[in-house]
């Protein structure tokens, strides 16, 4: 496997990790919380801002990974693009060349 590869193998993992923790994380939380406040265990201030707290956290971990991935995604598009330009200039040299021996013929 190419260092290219594991890279975007790892993307891949992470996303399904991120989508993972969107679906059911939140719900968790909301339901522990509910049962916790009802249960007078912490009050509904508490609640809130360990809420608050946590979502910040979370908001800020996503941006770093979003703008990390996204520098990712640029590289290899870049790459893919200087590689395409390549493949048509060598595909034009080997048309001129074609086009010379037909024309020696």
């Amino acid at each position: 496997m190419t260092k290219e590869e594991a890279k975007r193998k790892k993307i891949e993992e992470q996303v399904e990790r991120w989508d993972i923790f969107a679906r059911i994380i939140p719900t968790v939380f909301l339901v522990v919380n509910v049962l916790l406040v009802l249960t007078e265990a912490i009050s509904f201030e508490t609640a809130f801002w360990t809420g608050l707290v946590l979502f910040g956290v979370t908001a800020v971990t996503w941006w770093f990974w979003t703008l990390f991935t996204i520098r990712h995604l640029v590289q290899t598009l870049n790459r893919a693009s200087k590689n395409l330009a390549e493949v048509r200039t060598e595909f034009l040299d080997v048309t001129r060349d074609v086009e010379a021996i037909k024309d020696d013929k």
